[in-house]
């Protein structure tokens, strides 16, 4: 994959977020075009409100909506340098189905875990979903991120299809890496696993990455035991698979990958 549109959630109150600043800086870096992409609605709850109430109120807020928006647009286009191409996306919509549907055009999308709507309320992400539906591999910056460095990068692996596929997705990351650790967690066929990890620091090498491994013990069972490693290693990327197991299990029992998606102090790069 090479990295030549990059789509970034703009914060609709806050344009100057650590998701834009490290756009930015990818698209600088891999000479690529940034797509800013924002989304807000008015709510649509008004219990206890009569009609002619519930549609006044829903067009005051709309007006406020799109005004927003417009300030978010000017302020993208004046934080983007005018060395990098760009584009403006806004929309009265839900936010993440809005990032999902947009993904089509871009190589890689960014965002952070939290943003500002309009009316200053505190907006989670979906990145399960984004994972899941975009298509995409997304860039979840940590709070306080800003610019894009790769000098050491974890993957976290696993010999599934999901770590393969984040694995490619991040190659044009990994050949910027100054280091590179592949960190898979045991359990219990060391054997295999090693061989697992021979196997993709091979792949690696073919593509002129050097890389080395470490099997990681957990008897505990901790969940961020990835991650806790990674931050460990000071990295700044960690590079994972998302979703390995039924999105249901995730949700009832918890996993990895559900660890990560909660976390908010590594960058991290999340395919499916």
């Amino acid at each position: 994959m090479e990295i030549r549109s990059i789509l970034v959630n703009v914060d609709v109150s806050a344009p100057d977020s650590a998701a834009l600043k490290y756009a930015v800086s990818l698209a600088q870096q891999f000479n690529g075009s940034l797509v800013g992409v924002a989304a807000d609605q008015p709510s649509l709850a008004y219990a206890g409100l009569d009609g002619s109430a519930a549609v006044d109120i829903y067009a005051l807020e709309r007006a406020e909506v799109e005004t927003q928006l417009r300030r978010a647009e000017d302020a993208f286009q004046s934080l983007v340098p005018s060395t990098i191409k760009r584009q403006w996306r806004g929309f009265i919509a839900e936010r993440t189905a809005t990032l999902i549907d947009s993904a089509r055009i871009a190589d890689v999308l960014i965002t952070t875990m939290t943003t500002t709507s309009t009316f200053h309320h505190q907006q989670v992400t979906d990145l399960g979903a984004l994972v899941l539906s975009s298509g995409r591999p997304i860039i979840d910056v940590a709070l306080g991120g800003t610019a894009a460095k790769f000098d050491k990068v974890c993957i976290g692996w696993k010999d599934t299809r999901e770590a393969r596929r984040a694995t490619a997705d991040a190659l044009p990351l990994l050949k910027l890496a100054g280091e590179v650790t592949a960190l898979t967690v045991t359990e219990g066929d060391y054997a295999a696993e090693r061989a697992s990890l021979d196997d993709l620091l091979a792949w690696l090498k073919s593509h002129g990455v050097a890389a080395r491994a470490d099997v990681l013990n957990n008897p505990e069972g901790y969940v961020d035991v990835l991650e806790t490693n990674a931050l460990a290693q000071n990295a700044d990327l960690l590079v994972i698979g998302g979703y390995g197991h039924s999105r249901m299990r995730e949700w009832l029992f918890g996993g990895v990958t559900r660890s990560v998606l909660g976390a908010n102090s590594l960058n991290r790069l999340i395919s499916n």
